[in-house]
């Protein structure tokens, strides 16, 4: 199991062998790249064996496709400012004295019906016109091909270099282009038993909703020397959103008979201009949403993040750091408040929590971060 899932988070950090192709002005090593936050998270694959085929279930965070898109559309939107702005600096500065020449020359032919014929003079301004025209859309054209084979140079790289790697972090998930290179690589070393494979991959929005995740970016920050823990953990909390309910509601026990019948403990509120036949059958017929309301852990309960080990400032590993940070609750609350059975997965694992651990080390020590999510 965890020689696919080394397999899969070296997959997902494939990139171009030679980096002169996709226009990055130098070399990045990969144990360097694999340090980036930049990057393609995935979590630990679940693996459902059937007989004929092997289902691979894969949460991924993809926040390198985000940025790669900003900054593609950033690109973009500054090309076109740059070349405006410089094709009129070079249209105010240049083509205004070739407009006065012209009107100088035009001014030495005046009409006169002793001296010139209005046939004459109308011919030769139509002349002087056409002759402006031609010559400055041949200015126009010299300028448009200076800009972009002198100024534009770098944009034109950049850009090129964010839609490779754009394309490169789509085809990776493809099933057409790339997804057969892991499951080419998965057979070969027979690590799946030469099984016909089939990917489930889950786009996830947030760091927060899979604790592989935020337990593998806190691990990447903690490495740098600066970073302290209690800020680190407090940013992932602050982007944790624990949606408002009433406690007291959600946490008192209600019998069978009432249960899903109640909006909430005030049967005043039902009551309020209403005959008591007709509040007994709104109970009856039911809402809309029934089948909605019948998902449990839909909602995001609580989040605990844990941090052990060499943690100090000093280069000496003399000294282990612990610490302990949380929002919101992870008890389930049909089990502990609702008097319900709930179902332990593998042992001791409740249903509604999800749970990772990621160990990494720094200069003076190794240190792990584990983290908790929990579903109501």
């Amino acid at each position: 199991m965890e020689n696919i899932n080394k397999i899969i988070t070296s997959y997902l950090d494939l990139f171009f062998k030679n980096h002169k192709f996709a226009s990055i002005p130098k070399f990045i090593l990969l144990k360097r790249r694999r340090n980036f936050l930049r990057k393609i998270f995935s979590s630990r694959a679940e693996i459902r064996y059937i007989n004929n085929k092997v289902i691979i279930t894969l949460y991924v965070l993809n926040r390198e496709r985000n940025l790669l898109k900003k900054k593609y559309i950033s690109s973009t939107r500054l090309i076109k400012e740059y070349l405006f702005k410089r094709f009129f600096f070079f249209y105010k500065k240049k083509l205004s004295k070739i407009h006065r020449t012209f009107n100088l020359l035009s001014k030495k032919y005046i009409f006169l019906p002793s001296k010139m014929q209005k046939k004459l003079y109308i011919k030769s301004k139509i002349e002087s016109l056409n002759k402006l025209k031609v010559f400055k859309t041949f200015y126009i054209e010299k300028i448009w091909t200076k800009l972009i084979d002198y100024y534009l140079t770098f944009h034109f790289t950049r850009l090129r270099k964010n839609s490779l790697l754009y394309y490169l972090n789509i085809f990776k998930f493809n099933k057409l282009n790339m997804l057969w290179v892991l499951t080419a690589i998965l057979n070969k070393l027979n690590v799946l038993r030469n099984k016909k494979i089939e990917y489930n991959i889950i786009n996830l929005k947030y760091v927060t909703n899979h604790p592989d995740f935020f337990t593998n970016v806190l691990a990447l920050r903690l490495k740098k020397q600066k970073m302290k823990g209690f800020r680190e953990i407090a940013k992932i909390l602050n982007r944790t959103y624990i949606p408002n309910v009433n406690t007291i509601q959600e946490r008192t026990f209600i019998p069978s008979t009432f249960k899903n019948k109640l909006k909430n403990l005030n049967l005043v509120s039902y009551l309020q201009n209403k005959k008591v036949n007709e509040v007994f059958n709104t109970f009856e017929k039911g809402s809309s949403n029934d089948i909605y309301n019948s998902i449990k852990y839909k909602n995001l309960g609580g989040i605990k993040v844990e941090i052990k080990g060499r943690l100090t400032k000093r280069y000496r590993a003399d000294r282990s750091i612990y610490l302990l940070r949380w929002k919101g609750g992870l008890k389930n609350i049909d089990s502990s408040f609702q008097r319900k059975s709930a179902i332990f997965l593998r042992g001791n694992v409740k249903s509604n929590t999800a749970y990772s651990i990621t160990a990494s080390k720094r200069r003076i020590g190794a240190f792990a971060v584990k983290g908790w999510i929990a579903g109501k």
